[in-house]
């Protein structure tokens, strides 16, 4: 190839966007992502901890997080705290009841942070 064919741009014509979403395809594309899989989190609390105490951990040993007892925890997904709940127990096992949903607004918000 000379300098001339590798130097050649062109620009990239893309088809135009659709006006908006008709109510019968906005229904398809909510199906077609419904299958999709997210990792949810629920976070108890954080901390910050050395690597030489990170190293010492040993079964029984308590470390202390930044939520108090009974507080609400965050519903995490994709990294993006979405909600805020309570710990419960059900059939004796933790469950979670959501309290509270993030706002689109407030999501967009921390998008763009």
């Amino acid at each position: 190839m000379n300098d001339k064919q590798s130097k050649r741009i062109q620009t990239v014509q893309f088809a135009p966007l659709s006006e908006g979403v008709k109510s019968s395809n906005s229904s398809k594309e909510l199906n077609s992502i419904e299958d999709v899989n997210l990792q949810l989190i629920v976070e108890l609390g954080k901390t910050n901890m050395k690597v030489k105490d990170i190293l010492k951990i040993k079964p029984g040993v308590i470390i202390s997080v930044d939520k108090l007892a009974g507080e609400h925890v965050d519903v995490v997904i994709n990294e993006s705290a979405v909600a805020e709940a309570e710990v419960v127990v059900v059939d004796e096992k933790f469950a979670i009841r959501i309290t509270d949903i993030v706002s689109k607004q407030e999501r967009e918000e921390r998008m763009n942070d």
